[in-house]
């Protein structure tokens, strides 16, 4: 048995659920609910308008959400077959099972999958015996082995002796005790896999699966959450408005305003020939960067904390930043790395960080 099916079936599936989940919604208020729960409304017309309302919108939202997940469904239905078949398919066979009654090496015959909600799968084989002999066995593929135990009589505890009987419209199971006498039967209707003709369902499908509206429910969700996403932000900073007004000050430098700026204030202090290396660009803009000291008889340790304090103060009030692993000395030589701040929220933090250091 193959668990995974061809992509279709998967989809009809969904479709089918869809249907029936989406004919309830379009019919979950009544106007006979309507004029017992909302006393306001005393016009009968009104009524069922208020009922046909509701059930648009409700019936538009579920259809929207089932739409919005059907991919993602279907996906991980096919990833779970898949991982059944190859699972059934890799399963370690138990080795060197023996017959009980003549000690010969029995094979396996058959194989199935067991599949236990919020349970690891495992496999069952089932082994004969190549000359026949009973009792067959069955192992897991952890080596552990299956038993088959008796139903116990309710009267007496006792093993029951039970038989079967099969039709094609119902199991029957006969459980005798051979001790008390006691008989307890039970009958499973079978259910008969033949589909029963819907005449709306083909109708009902076009209207409740189509793409072309469920694509305008996902854009539209997509819109809202955008336009919730602003109105958001819009109130925070209308609640934060000094922090913002901050924000606004912050002079925001390109990669070459950054270079004029720090160029003359470094060479004054006798730091010459800054030099910006290749930008590294990814959710941030960071700038490695080399200049050289030209001082006589300034120490390393000197420099690296001289040229850091000068960077820090001439930085400040821009979108810029020595990043914090500071800079680094060789033979009178320095580097370091710039990083960039440009959104908002990452200036409101350089804001605040600001605000922290002068607790």
């Amino acid at each position: 048995m193959k668990y995974l099916k061809e992509r279709q079936e998967y989809i009809d599936r969904y479709d089918k659920a869809t249907v029936e989940k989406c004919r309830w919604a379009e019919t979950t208020v009544t106007a006979d609910f309507v004029s017992k729960h909302m006393k306001d409304v005393k016009d009968e017309k009104e009524w069922v308008r208020a009922a046909s309302s509701f059930n648009k919108l409700h019936l538009y939202i579920i259809m929207g959400e089932l739409y919005s997940k059907k991919e993602e469904t279907i996906s991980k239905w096919m990833k779970e077959d898949e991982d059944h078949d190859n699972y059934l398919e890799n399963a370690e066979v138990p080795k060197d099972i023996i017959c009980f009654t003549c000690g010969r090496e029995m094979f396996v015959t058959y194989k199935q999958l067991e599949s236990r909600l919020n349970k690891p799968d495992r496999v069952l084989f089932m082994y004969d015996c190549t000359l026949g002999h009973i009792p067959r066995r069955a192992f897991y593929d952890n080596g552990e082995e299956w038993i088959y135990n008796k139903p116990l009589c309710s009267k007496c505890s006792s093993p029951f002796n039970v038989t079967d009987e099969d039709n094609d419209k119902r199991w029957k199971t006969i459980s005798t005790c051979p001790k008390c006498g006691n008989v307890e039967v039970r009958e499973i209707q079978k259910t008969l896999n033949e589909e029963i003709f819907d005449p709306e369902y083909e109708k009902d499908k076009a209207r409740f699966c189509s793409e072309k509206d469920g694509m305008k429910y996902v854009e539209w969700m997509r819109t809202a959450s955008e336009l919730t996403a602003i109105l958001d932000k819009q109130k925070e900073k209308e609640n934060n408005k000094e922090l913002y007004d901050e924000v606004a000050k912050i002079k925001k430098l390109k990669i070459i305003e950054l270079e004029k700026l720090l160029t003359p204030i470094l060479e004054e202090a006798q730091f010459i020939k800054l030099n910006f290396k290749e930008p590294q660009i990814t959710k941030d803009v960071v700038v490695p960067f080399t200049v050289h000291d030209i001082k006589e008889g300034r120490e390393d340790r000197t420099s690296c904390l001289d040229l850091q304090s000068l960077i820090k103060k001439t930085l400040n009030g821009t979108n810029w930043r020595l990043m914090n692993e500071g800079v680094f000395y060789r033979l009178g030589m320095l580097e370091g790395r710039f990083k960039a701040y440009e959104k908002d929220d990452d200036l409101v933090k350089l804001v605040l960080a600001k605000k922290e250091a002068l607790l």
